[in-house]
């Protein structure tokens, strides 16, 4: 547990009596969060969300005089971003950000990194809860871009026809991991909407405006998944088209080859017709005059085909 104390118009490490807190928590501190629990009388049900192996949905409740929020946040998986759960008690004089994992969450790093390099943030408890909810979100805008730059390299590979198969099938993955992130955090666009219209009595009257920035970023966010959804849509339709054109190539080859072998199907057909009396059956030359008819049908019908274009 990392503990930080807002004295002097900054935040500074450690715990000093009498002013604002900031506590850092992640799974191993299970303990801990639990004293905490104790100490500002915060609400199990809470309590149980935070320390569930699940990922929430985004949401904000309002307890009697403190907050807990669920924010959204993206982490690099194998397979792409995967969301993960932050959450935040917010009260009049402490802030708690718990995580699951015990590495510590890009936002919350930088956040780290910004007081400790002397970097301005908001004062205040809900000043501290708006930089964290800010550089999440902000975290996320990276990460979608990269999703979108890694469809449009698929599309060109889909196009040039190279591992069709593989690309059709990360392009599924992509247009489902879209629509999971959507699904998500909606809820916590409703949530940052309530924040930016002054429904938390909790927030300071004076953060509202930045609240409504946060909402806008994120909305940014949603949008570019949006927009990422419809690419997958175009770029699973240049597959199909892709797919349809080798198609028709391998029918065009073997309606050719099919034609080209009718004439040669149509004469040993004729010629090997059992009756007697088939012209040139005794000849010395009526093999070599059948073949010649067959190479010769197959050989114009070649030239006739090749005029028109059609291989």
């Amino acid at each position: 547990m990392r503990v930080w104390s807002f004295a002097e118009g900054r935040w500074n490490e450690g715990e000093h009596a009498g002013t604002p807190l900031w506590f850092d928590l992640h799974r191993a501190d299970e303990q801990a969060l639990r004293d905490l629990a104790r100490r500002f009388a915060l609400h199990h049900l809470a309590i149980d969300d935070c320390l569930s192996p699940y990922v929430h949905t985004p949401k904000l409740e309002d307890f009697d005089g403190y907050l807990f929020a669920v924010l959204a946040d993206m982490a690099d998986g194998p397979d792409g971003p995967l969301v993960e759960e932050l959450d935040v008690f917010v009260g009049s004089d402490f802030l708690i950000t718990y995580h699951d994992r015990p590495e510590t969450p890009p936002a919350i790093e930088a956040l780290y990194s910004a007081i400790k390099q002397g970097i301005s943030v908001r004062p205040g408890v809900s000043g501290l809860f708006y930089e964290v909810a800010d550089r999440t979100v902000d975290a996320m805008i990276p990460r979608v871009t990269a999703m979108a730059a890694e469809l449009d390299d698929i599309e060109d590979r889909i196009f040039t026809g190279s591992d069709v198969r593989e690309n059709h099938r990360r392009v599924l993955a992509r247009r489902a991991l879209a629509g999971n992130l959507r699904r998500l955090l909606t809820p916590e666009l409703q949530f940052l909407l309530r924040l930016g219209r002054g429904e938390a009595s909790v927030v300071d009257r004076t953060e509202i405006p930045y609240f409504r920035d946060v909402y806008d970023h994120l909305l940014r966010v949603d949008l570019a998944l949006e927009e990422l959804r419809e690419d997958t849509e175009v770029a699973l339709s240049m597959y199909l088209s892709s797919l349809n054109n080798r198609l028709s190539e391998v029918m065009k080859v073997i309606a050719v080859v099919s034609a080209l072998a009718l004439p040669g199907t149509l004469i040993t057909g004729v010629f090997g017709t059992n009756f007697d009396n088939v012209p040139g059956l005794h000849s010395n030359w009526g093999f070599a005059l059948m073949m010649t008819g067959i190479f010769g049908a197959a050989g114009s019908m070649a030239w006739f085909f090749h005029r028109r274009g059609w291989f």
